[in-house]
């Protein structure tokens, strides 16, 4: 047997920190298999009603097409936003570039749950704005460094020369963006893209405080925990984790995550 075979120390030790931080969710998928019900672990026998009971689930059913609704929503308006950003922090030079660049970013350093009490008060003091106005600002603002990061990289990875010769060769600087320079920063777009769906279908710190009648998912699923002590929750959890994954699948497989960051 070669020495390739033969797994490191290094290859071990990862393998068992890796574990050991998917060790949670593996518990969570046990559990929702429960036949009992409660929220206990080992399960006491192996039922998928919890799985049907997450579908029957009036609430849940509602938080979805909130949750949805919002993540494909503040999704667009941060990719206008990030776009527009990422062109001008790369393309180019102008006094406080370094501090809107940070300013774009600084949404990752703030605690979700100090940007969900500051957008509450801000809602407080704004008259006719609905709550679900006010939660689309906030998940644009949260997912939007997300998409800069990605898009800045994207574009730093780009030949400019491809836009100026367009232009030399008549194009206008809008459509040589649209016909050049959009189309190779498709895949970057779409990273993003599922980025931003994923972070924003799956808060749940900030939105809390901003709720009304109408929970999102991962709020319906806190709401329904309070009253309830069975694994429906567990359930809702696994389908969600699985879909991040497959989300996180298809990136790879259709565009290559170290392609993103290029």
């Amino acid at each position: 047997m070669t020495r390739s075979f033969i797994p490191s120390t290094l290859q071990i030790a990862t393998f068992a920190v890796l574990l050991f931080m998917a060790l949670p969710n593996l518990l969570i998928l046990v559990i929702s298999f429960n036949s009992a019900a409660t929220l206990a672990f080992p399960p006491s026998g192996v039922s998928l009603k919890w799985y049907v009971n997450v579908f029957s689930t009036p609430s849940f059913a509602v938080g979805l097409r909130q949750s949805l609704l919002l993540a494909a929503t503040s999704c667009v308006i941060s990719m206008v936003l990030g776009v527009l950003a990422s062109l001008a922090i790369v393309r180019f030079r102008f006094f406080g570039r370094q501090a809107a660049s940070v300013f774009v970013m600084a949404p990752l350093f703030v605690p979700e749950i100090v940007m969900g009490i500051a957008m509450l008060l801000w809602a407080n003091t704004v008259l006719f704005i609905s709550n679900t106005t006010v939660l689309v600002v906030l998940h644009a603002l949260i997912v939007l460094p997300y998409v800069v990061r990605l898009v800045v990289a994207n574009l730093q990875g780009m030949d400019p020369n491809l836009e100026s010769a367009a232009m030399l060769l008549g194009a206008r600087p809008h459509q040589a963006f649209l016909h050049v320079t959009l189309p190779l920063l498709g895949k970057g777009l779409l990273g993003a893209a599922v980025f931003a769906i994923v972070m924003s279908f799956h808060n749940f710190t900030a939105t809390m405080f901003l709720v009304g009648n109408r929970p999102t998912l991962p709020v319906a699923a806190y709401q329904y925990i309070r009253t309830e002590n069975d694994p429906t929750v567990a359930a809702l959890s696994t389908l969600m984790m699985l879909g991040g994954v497959l989300a996180v699948y298809l990136m790879e497989k259709w565009i290559g995550l170290e392609r993103l960051v290029r």
